[in-house]
Formats: structure tokens, C-alpha cells, sequence
């Protein structure tokens, strides 16, 4: 079994910044329309770890815990792709505003909070 490490965060040169033994991941720090774009988001790490295993499934490295992974990480992109859509929705989009997620009840129309 492999034991991975967890990253270190730190601040660097304003950069906010995740660092392992063999990757450094700089992420947006700020407000784009405000500080630029300074550094990459959650789904564009997501989105190269998929186009990683996406290549590996066109090779001798293709198996089934690839596939796996790959529906996973199509999972975690479409939460994103859903957040962005609630906050722009919600009119917070591009803000440190938090946005109302999804109730349970707003899900299934035969919960209650009385359970009736």
C-alpha cells in the first residue's frame, strides 16, 4: 500500500499554492474580475487528472479501476458545472457570497420535515 503525503498549502508571493513531493497546484487567489486571473480552479485540476486517465485508457495501461475513476471524476465535474449554474442563478456567482444549496425536501417530493 502506498501512503500518499498530503500536500502542503502555503502563501507564496500571493500565490495560494498546494505543494507535494512531485506537483505544486497554484489556484485563483481573489476575484478574477478583480486581481486577473492568477491561478487555475478546483475544475481545472479535476480536468487534467481526467484527461490524464483518459489517456492511459488508449493504452497497454487501460482497466476497469481507470473506467472507474474517469465515471468519478465526470461525477465531481458535473457538481462543479452545477454550482457554477446555482450561484450564477443565484446571483452570487463571482462573489465570496455563499449560495443555497439543494434541500432535501426541494429533491424528494415525498419527504417532510414532519414526516408526514
Amino acid at each position: 500500500m502506498i501512503i500518499m503525503q498530503a500536500p502542503a498549502v502555503s502563501q507564496v508571493q500571493g500565490e495560494l499554492v498546494e505543494q507535494g513531493d512531485f506537483i505544486r497546484v497554484v489556484f485563483q487567489k481573489g476575484l478574477p474580475q478583480t486581481t486577473g486571473v492568477n491561478g487555475c480552479r478546483v475544475e481545472d485540476v479535476i480536468a487534467v487528472a481526467l484527461e490524464r486517465i483518459r489517456r492511459y485508457q488508449t493504452g497497454s495501461l487501460a482497466c476497469e479501476e481507470n473506467e472507474e475513476a474517469i465515471r468519478a471524476l465526470r461525477v465531481a465535474m458535473r457538481a462543479m458545472e452545477s454550482r457554477k449554474r446555482r450561484r450564477i442563478e443565484q446571483g452570487v456567482f463571482s462573489t465570496m457570497k455563499a449560495h443555497v444549496g439543494i434541500r432535501t425536501e426541494d429533491v424528494h417530493e415525498d419527504f417532510s420535515a414532519t414526516g408526514a
